[in-house]
């Protein structure tokens, strides 16, 4: 299996405060990732700056073979690393449907009211029916985003990341705050999307439902690997979050 994301000697500091200290790892593909750690690890930085919100200090990000640190937010979404946040960035005012048809690639020379003309919502037509599918929320596709239970919000979260057409998904606590219901849906989601799949969680029992490929972090380095129960056992581990 071939690796599609090699992090090479990654840093990153905010003033005196080293966040991520020369880590190194390589994810392969259609593998789910876990990573934990106590808050203030490195975990949404190293996020960060796969997704190219952030630029590390050091060190390069190779996505499929190729080199893409210093590239901006949408040039790395066009590459096929797509990404959720703790916070939900959907539009309240707009239904289901429309937040996922909005997720789409547009063509850079095109408007954002062009994304609504009946042409273009044809094209995607069947492509959003499968995503509603997969995500369970077809019976709800007509309701405003703002409308729907957090659980649903959270479901319809991923099916805007799925719309963007990714090879890397980079999802953050997706199950936060979710009832258990929901919770099972998600990870039978993500299970099912045979992609490549990296998770910040704190949910242990997900967690160790999810995958066997967790890596912790603390101080901004990665000090062990391996399924939950691996982990669990690790004494640095326990000192630094358990």
């Amino acid at each position: 299996m071939k690796n599609i994301l090699e992090l090479q000697n990654i840093t990153k500091s905010f003033g005196n405060n080293t966040v991520i200290n020369n880590l190194k790892y390589n994810f392969q593909e259609k593998t789910i990732y876990a990573l934990m750690g106590a808050n203030g690890s490195g975990k949404t930085t190293l996020f960060n700056i796969i997704s190219g919100l952030l630029d590390s200090d050091g060190g390069s990000v190779v996505f499929n073979s190729h080199r893409i640190d210093g590239f901006e937010a949408h040039e790395v979404a066009k590459l096929g690393i797509s990404r959720t946040f703790q916070d939900l960035r959907l539009i309240p005012s707009l239904s289901v449907y429309e937040n996922i048809l909005l997720a789409f690639k547009n063509k850079p020379s095109e408007k954002l009211f062009n994304a609504f003309l009946p042409s273009r919502v044809m094209i995607h037509q069947d492509k959003i029916e499968a995503i509603l599918e997969q995500t369970h929320l077809k019976n709800i596709k007509h309701s405003k985003a703002k409308d729907i239970s957090y659980g649903q919000q959270k479901l319809l979260n991923l099916a805007v990341a799925i719309a963007n057409d990714f090879e890397l998904l980079l999802l953050d606590e997706p199950v936060a705050g979710v009832q258990p219901e929901y919770r099972e849906e998600i990870l039978r989601l993500i299970q099912n999307l045979n992609k490549t799949v990296i998770v910040i969680e704190h949910n242990p029992e997900f967690i160790e439902a999810l995958t066997e490929h967790i890596l912790f972090l603390d101080e901004g380095k990665i000090i062990t690997e391996g399924d939950y129960a691996h982990i669990k056992a690790n004494s640095q581990v326990q000192e630094a979050y358990l």
